[in-house]
């Protein structure tokens, strides 16, 4: 089942919160230096974030189909000529109904 991912708390109108799951975080990370950008360019139809984020969306209980008040995380780090972007996102399922 695929999930609505929501960064605000407030629902669309005529949707409402039936359950709410325990709150879930992933942290991925994506190689941004020169070398990184290069490879992920031509050796993928997809990309890192796109991962990050449907390993985030899968952790989430089956019967939720929505993750509410997403928060983002970012920082970098080096070592050497390599650069990583590590991305955390952090949200709470729930079973999203219409009214």
């Amino acid at each position: 089942m695929d999930k609505m991912l929501f960064t605000s708390d407030k629902l669309p109108q005529g949707m409402e919160v039936a359950e709410v799951y325990p709150m879930i975080q992933f942290t991925g990370t994506v190689e941004i230096s020169d070398r990184g950008a290069v490879v992920g360019m031509y050796e993928r139809k997809r990309t890192e974030e796109d991962d990050i984020i449907k390993h985030f969306a899968a952790l989430a209980s089956s019967d939720a189909n929505a993750i509410l008040g997403i928060q983002v995380s970012t920082s970098t780090h080096s070592f050497g000529d390599l650069a990583y972007l590590y991305i955390t996102y952090v949200g709470t399922p729930a079973l999203v109904v219409s009214e």
